[in-house]
């Protein structure tokens, strides 16, 4: 049978015939962890350190991510399920179509939003610099319907579309490395960098974390076609980490080059336009928030199929309808509640995380076979991650609170699971497969 052009696999398994590469899901997380938020995420933690220092809390806080999204990653690549489906054994099928779906949902249509009104308005502002009027309005509901179609299609579109982008992307980070270290000026001052107020490593490794955290969690949409648990470590770690933190490296390099302090458009702008090519510029930002944007509006679709308790064939639907709600939402303003929502998305989001790989890895030992879906609600599950999301909340600048979150889950799970927990008693109601 040909393969469909729109992806028609939805909550159910993936054929093992429909598995992709490492390499081929490696491309997708490259692309996905350069974006512009990460520029900015770079430059703000450049702010606070020196340079050596701000390039060790990125490592540090991408290597939890990597190792929060293995985790997470594994579970879906073994069954071959996304990560709402993954989440219904810790939760129970009613706790993770309801709960776990809502809130996902919520927080990456919103995420989709940000990211188009971001593209949407700095895309503007580059072209007025040559003179070719665009309101930011038209363009961000431009470029949130081009990333919205993207991710209607699917995984495959996905896939080449990082398979072309990352590759240019790479290229012309390098040359606007080169464009500031022929500049002795630019030389001497990230030499000499100081940054004006010294913020604690912990704060910045919790900054990098958060910047990946939710992606980590979810990457069970993508890494259900991976073909071993082996594919799963190599594609993460490749294809998260050098990118990564080359790409917030690059942040901070710009944010001294530039002297772009702020985290607004006009400061984006600055930094994309001070490597002497607006052109280029301009393709950083839109490459960079296409290759992420799109796993936003995928993973925003799972939830809301899940949500509605609609059909598989249904999945692109909900995917536009993501797409087309976060667009809205940019365009109404959801920019001005920022901060208010980045605090939202890092203490309700991870906290899932420590849930689901307790209960996958300790209760059900990492056995494939062993592993079901719980019927009705698994109270041990719901009540752990809410006092984990809570955890974060209550303590904002204890240790790193996104981590805490997931420990605070995770332990209280065992000892809940015991008391309150529902052992796995039935099989998928999804469990079929459906070509891509």
């Amino acid at each position: 049978m040909a393969k469909k052009t729109i992806e028609a696999s939805g909550l159910g398994q993936v054929r093992p015939e429909d598995r992709k590469s490492w390499l081929s899901i490696a491309f997708i997380w490259a692309g996905s962890v350069c974006c512009v938020p990460a520029l900015m995420v770079g430059a703000g933690i450049t702010m606070g350190l020196t340079f050596g220092q701000a390039a060790l809390a990125m490592c540090i806080g991408y290597g939890i991510c990597v190792l929060l999204m293995i985790l997470m990653s594994i579970l879906s690549a073994d069954k071959g399920i996304p990560t709402v489906v993954a989440a219904s054994g810790a939760f129970g099928k009613i706790g993770s179509g309801y709960v776990v779906s809502f809130i996902i949902a919520f927080c990456f249509i919103c995420w989709f939003g940000f990211q188009a009104v971001i593209c949407g308005e700095a895309f503007a502002a580059i072209l007025n610099t040559y003179g070719i009027p665009l309101p930011g309005v038209a363009s961000t509901i431009l470029w949130g319907l081009v990333m919205c179609i993207t991710a209607v299609v699917g995984i495959n579109w996905i896939k080449i579309l990082n398979l072309v982008s990352v590759p240019a992307l790479i290229l012309i980070l390098v040359y606007a490395m080169i464009v500031v270290f022929q500049d002795p000026e630019s030389v001497a001052a990230i030499s000499n960098y100081a940054p004006a107020a010294n913020a604690p490593m912990v704060v910045a490794i919790g900054t990098a974390v958060g910047g990946f955290a939710t992606g980590s969690v979810l990457s069970g949409d993508v890494t259900r076609y991976c073909k071993s648990r082996r594919d799963v470590i190599l594609s993460s770690i490749i294809g998260v980490i050098p990118m990564g933190v080359g790409t917030m490296l690059a942040g901070g390099v710009l944010a001294i080059h530039s002297g772009a302090v702020g985290m607004d458009t006009s400061s984006i702008v600055n930094m994309l336009s001070s490597i002497g090519s607006p052109v280029l510029g301009l393709l950083v930002l839109v490459l960079a928030t296409w290759t992420t944007n799109v796993s936003n509006a995928y993973s925003a679709g799972f939830a809301l199929l899940s949500l509605t308790r609609a059909k598989d064939e249904k999945r692109a639907f909900f995917t536009l309808l993501a797409g087309v709600l976060g667009t809205l939402l940019a365009v109404l303003g959801i920019t001005n509640y920022f901060n208010s929502f980045l605090n939202v998305l890092a203490a309700f989001i991870p906290p899932v995380a420590g849930v689901v790989i307790v209960d996958y890895f300790i209760i059900s030992k990492a056995d494939p076979e062993a592993w079901k879906p719980t019927a009705g609600v698994n109270l041990a599950g719901i009540l752990s991650w809410l006092v984990g999301s809570v955890v974060v909340l209550a303590f904002p600048t204890v240790l790193v609170p996104t981590v805490n979150g997931i420990v605070v889950a995770c332990i209280l799970y065992l000892i809940l699971f015991p008391l309150l927990g529902k052992k796995a008693s039935e099989e998928p109601a999804d469990n079929k497969t459906d070509p891509v």
